[in-house]
């Protein structure tokens, strides 16, 4: 008996199976003497919380086996299989058991190495059996002691936050449900010592529910945050991969991402790589054919309600060819339907958003949870109004617009009187480089990047001169937000229009030939003319005489 009571103090020692971080809490525990009824304290550490400090989700604690004691000492067989396990121990893991002797733990079990594949391969089929349903059932039927992570209070020692919990003598599987986080399995258990006296008590010990993995997140960048309407949007998403238990139900990972109606996905351009682990070239082994086109059902909650993503692609190949992480990249177009800004506060209809869809309850089928992430990309307009000198509105002025350092003339689509926008790659007839002013003497051009430009009026209307430099240089800028990207408002105004003016003036008018000017000049000419010829007259008469 001593020799199995010390087997199993060591064996139970392996504690939250399948950690990435082994955490030591050094937690001293309180004896107290040994009866059925006595209990003792398990350090239950790596508790997630809020950013108040809350912890978060529910420890369910099963016990799966009893101990046995008579008095104030331990009796033969110390410890047994619980009830509602043995069958299940019985059938999946013979050696572990002994039925003919009150279903005892046999020493295959107990002599089972800390770390050993095969204690690991026990604990998480035992977790699998208890939560996971099929056809209304789970393989095993155990009540579990609940314990509500909100309502204890967490205690933080070497950075790591820990709940302490009283449990009665046994050995327990410890399941961790309703956090953002995917735990592992955790095993401890109160079984009996002696005190340096030599008198029976209870031992508690320290149970490390530690994260397997950090909280799964994904990231999305965009190659730029500025774009004509045509231009290509190459999108990356950097996805953590869920770090499941080996024998988990569901390990369900789908990337769903959502654009808004200014952007057009190439479904063509979508392609998934493991992360080489290198930050500046993170691109590994693609891995695109190991992920499928995935459908909600109507008995699934779509991310964005009641609407269908651009795409989502579900994880179907083995777990064991992912890296920690994944890239995604696509491509998408910014199309007519893009919207120029007019506040902070208005949609643009080019924000792009993603989800991560994993389980963090890996033992059922409706566990999932969702973590987003979601980037925003800005088109910008330009509104000449033409103007005469009094403000009188222009109508039939004609410009072309370039940028400044291309000596092409832009093209673009018309889409109403004064209404132009830039192209798509798929229009390449109907386009124009000629834009016309309005009855209202207004040109609106959607659909521009940031830059220099060059607006250059090439027919003044009716009546009107051309100015003596018809060019207008224009820039458009957009200051960084505090997060360093654009904001999609306009560093000259209120939102993403730049309005420019342009005026024009009339000519001035040399006097008409045969108006008034002239008649004078010659009425005069007759006169004096007239004058010299009696003059003349005069002056013959009195030679004669």
């Amino acid at each position: 008996m001593k020799r199995v009571k010390k087997n199993f103090m060591s064996r139970v020692l392996a504690v939250c199976l399948m950690l990435v971080m082994t955490l030591s809490m050094g937690m001293g525990v309180t004896a107290a003497q040994l009866s059925t009824e006595a209990k003792d304290n398990i350090t239950i550490s790596g508790i997630e919380t809020t950013p108040e400090g809350a912890g978060l989700g529910t420890v369910n604690a099963y016990q799966v086996i009893d101990v046995n004691v008579s008095g104030n000492q331990p009796q033969s067989p110390v410890y047994t299989w619980s009830d509602g396990v043995a069958q299940w121990v019985s059938v999946n893991f013979r050696s572990y058991i002994d039925v003919d002797n009150s279903n005892a733990v046999t020493d295959a079990f107990l002599d089972l190495p800390d770390d050993s594949s095969q204690l690991k391969d026990f604990v998480d089929r035992l977790a699998n059996a208890i939560r996971y349903e099929e056809d209304g059932n789970t393989a095993i039927s155990l009540t579990p002691t609940e314990i509500n992570l909100a309502e204890k209070t967490i205690e933080e020692k070497d950075g790591t936050k820990y709940i302490t919990a009283e449990f009665g003598l046994g050995a327990y599987l410890f399941l961790v449900e309703g956090g953002v986080r995917i735990y592992s399995p955790g095993f401890a258990a109160v079984y009996p010592t002696t005190d340096e006296n030599g008198n029976w008590v209870t031992a508690g010990h320290a149970i490390k529910v530690d994260l397997k993995s950090a909280e799964p997140g994904i990231d999305k960048t965009v190659s730029d945050y500025t774009y004509a309407i045509g231009q290509t949007v190459t999108y990356t998403l950097e996805v953590d991969v869920p770090d499941y238990p080996d024998n988990a139900v569901d390990k369900k990972f789908i990337i769903a991402d959502y654009l808004s109606e200014g952007l057009t996905i190439d479904s063509r351009s979508i392609r998934i790589y493991n992360y080489s682990g290198d930050e500046e070239r993170p691109i590994g082994t693609e891995i695109t054919k190991s992920f499928v086109d995935y459908s909600f059902s109507e008995a699934s909650v779509h991310p964005e309600e009641g609407v269908s993503p651009s795409f989502a692609k579900s994880f179907a190949g083995d777990y064991g060819i992912l890296a920690d992480k994944v890239i995604v990249q696509y491509n998408a177009t910014v199309n007519e339907k893009a919207v120029v800004m007019v506040s902070t506060d208005t949609d643009n209809e080019l924000d792009n958003k993603v989800y991560l869809i994993y389980n963090n309850n890996p033992y059922t089928e409706d566990g999932y949870r969702e973590i987003p992430d979601e980037e925003r990309v800005y088109t910008y307009a330009l509104q000449v109004v033409k103007t005469g000198e009094e403000g009188d509105s222009m109508e039939g002025a004609e410009f072309t617009l370039k940028l400044s350092n291309s000596g092409e003339n832009l093209q673009f689509v018309m889409t109403g009187a004064g209404e132009y926008r830039r192209p798509l790659p798929a229009e390449t007839s109907g386009l124009t480089e000629t834009l016309v002013t309005n009855r209202s003497g207004v040109i609106s051009i959607e659909g521009l990047d940031l830059g220099d430009y060059i607006l250059t009026e090439t027919k003044a209307p009716a009546g009107y001169e051309l100015p003596a430099d018809p060019e207008t240089e224009i820039t458009l800028a957009d200051d960084n937000n505090a997060d360093g990207k654009p904001d999609g408002i306009l560093n000259n105004d209120k939102d993403g229009t730049y309005e420019q003016p342009v005026v024009n003036t009339k000519p001035g008018f040399l006097p008409k030939t045969g108006g008034i000017g002239t008649a004078v000049f010659t009425v005069c000419g007759i006169v004096l003319m007239a004058g010299a010829v009696v003059l003349l007259v005069c002056v013959s008469r009195r030679k004669k005489h």
